[in-house]
Formats: structure tokens, sequence, C-alpha cells
């Protein structure tokens, strides 16, 4: 695995009281890790100073690569940018407040070492860090995904992390937080395997969460129901030709 280069994805939008610091929490981390790495962290349009300091940063750190939406274009859509663009042979999803402990890295290459899955989904222990209302809307968003596509999978809206050549056999149409179901969907019916690591979730330390409040809940609702349509509806998914054999380890 060592020659394997790793890329951790994190699109951000306002960031600039956090960033700088989750920048050096991130490579510190990785360092430690691999010698192989790289950073994409994709600025999706933000209005305060997040971009000039990224970009004075990317001048310092060799292992930073900074993408930039010229308008914000969404959460999910930067993401998928930034899977995209990444140069990485597997790739890792994360944002700029760290609700993934990147240290816990080496659990999900050691996954992949084994041969017999082709990315991982990170399943939070618990929510308890949350507020009660994000805590109900996370649960609904959960639920609504598992009955409307029939999915037993533990967690949609965490970490997770790929082969680049599975999101290289895909497109995804969704700009905001279904973009990260849409793309396990897929995966799936690609017929890719799939193991689930449990690990904790951890509370934004400073500034405010950018994607909770109810517009972009709606938004990310009409999202699940347009893509519903599209795929059971219209059978969208009858495109999707698995070339793998789907099995999910225990």
């Amino acid at each position: 695995m060592k020659d394997k280069r790793v890329s951790l994805v994190v699109p951000v939008y306002n960031e600039a009281e956090i960033i700088e610091e989750s920048v050096s929490v991130f490579t510190e981390a990785l360092q430690g890790i691999t010698e192989n790495f790289e950073i994409v962290v994709v600025d999706d349009g933000s209005k305060d100073a997040t971009k000039e300091i990224l970009t004075r940063l990317s001048d310092q750190n060799g292992n930073l690569r900074v993408l930039c939406n010229q308008k914000n274009m969404g959460s999910g859509a930067s993401l998928w940018r930034g899977f995209r663009e990444a140069k990485g042979e597997y790739l890792i999803s994360n944002f700029a407040d760290r609700p993934f402990n990147v240290e816990e890295l080496p659990a999900f290459l050691n996954i992949f070492n084994s041969g017999s899955v082709d990315f991982i989904i990170g399943v939070r222990r618990n929510r308890s860090a949350n507020s009660l209302f994000r805590k109900v809307t996370s649960l609904l968003n959960y639920f609504a995904v598992k009955a409307l596509f029939g999915m037993d999978v533990g967690d949609f809206q965490f970490v997770q992390m790929y082969k680049k050549e599975i999101i290289d056999r895909m497109d995804i149409v969704s700009k905001h937080t279904f973009a990260a179901p849409e793309m396990i969907i897929k995966a799936l019916s690609l017929g890719y395997r799939y193991e689930e690591y449990c690990t904790d979730f951890h509370p934004r330390s400073e500034g405010k969460a950018k994607y909770s409040n109810i517009f972009l809940i709606l938004r990310s609702a009409w999202e699940i129901l347009v893509f519903f349509w599209r795929w059971e509806v219209l059978n969208e998914k009858a495109k999707f030709k698995p070339q793998v054999s789907l099995r999910k380890r225990l």
C-alpha cells in the first residue's frame, strides 16, 4: 500500500476561522501515515478569506492542492469535483471542521490491504454531538434514503473511501448533501464490494456549520426525490451493469 497515493478531499465554504488549522492537522496526520499523499481542498465560492488563506498555504505546502469554484455550487458538487480531479489511487472525504479523525486512516488502508473490498463506508457510532434539530433531520434523511433505495447501509453522510477506478466509472448529478448517497448507490449498482467501519464523529470546535439551514435541507430532500424519479421510475439504474460480484464483508 505504500506505493499507492492517497487523496484527502475536503470541500469548504466560508471556513476562514479553521481552515489553516485543519490543513495543518491533516498534513501532520498524513505525514505520519504515508509519504505519498495529497490534500485536495475545493473552495466552493467562499465569500470570506478562505480562498486567500488556502492560496497562501498552497505556496507553503507541496502536498496541498486548491481547486476553486467560481460560484457556490454546493457541498456535493465540490466533493465530486475533488474526487474527479484527485490524483490518488485511494480517495477519502472529510470536511474542514474535521468530523473524521484522519489518524484513523491506517484502519481504512488495512481493510483495502485485505484485497476483498473496493470502497469503505464510515459509520458514526453515535450522533450525540449534534443538536436535536440535526439529529432529527439526519435520521429522517437516513431512513428516507434507506427506504427509497432499499440499501442496508449504516451511514450515508459521514465519510467514505473509494478506489479511484470506481469514481472514474460514474458521474454524479446531485449538487448538495445527496451526492455522497448517490455515489454509494451507483457503486453498489456497479457491483463493487464494500465494508463498513465504525468510528467516532468529532464535533466542530470553531465556526458554524454551513449546511444545516432549512433551505439546504429542503433542497436535499428535493434532490432525493428527483434522483428517485430518474433512478427508479425512469429506470436509469439499468445503465449500471455490475462487472464484479457484490459482497459485503461483515
